[in-house]
């Protein structure tokens, strides 16, 4: 999330209720996913992605929230 509100400050968007604006997300929403209490559904993550040009990848894996997790091997085939 961090690299998300730093793109959306390059934005001009200063506060989440700027990003609310722009996005259409609700503030509460917003603070919920900045404090690691809710986890963003797909179209949270798209809305995002095309609001302030960052990858899904980005959204998903830089967050401070996120644990770490052994990486499980390939499905056999």
């Amino acid at each position: 999330m961090t690299t998300l509100l730093a793109e959306a400050k390059e934005h001009g968007d200063e506060t989440v209720a700027d990003m609310a604006e722009r996005t259409g997300i609700s503030r509460s929403t917003l603070h919920r996913l900045a404090a690691g209490t809710k986890q963003p559904s797909l179209t949270t993550l798209w809305t995002l992605h095309h609001a302030y040009n960052i990858q899904l990848d980005t959204l998903v894996y830089n967050d401070p929230h996120t644990t770490s997790a052994t990486p499980r091997p390939p499905a056999p085939k």
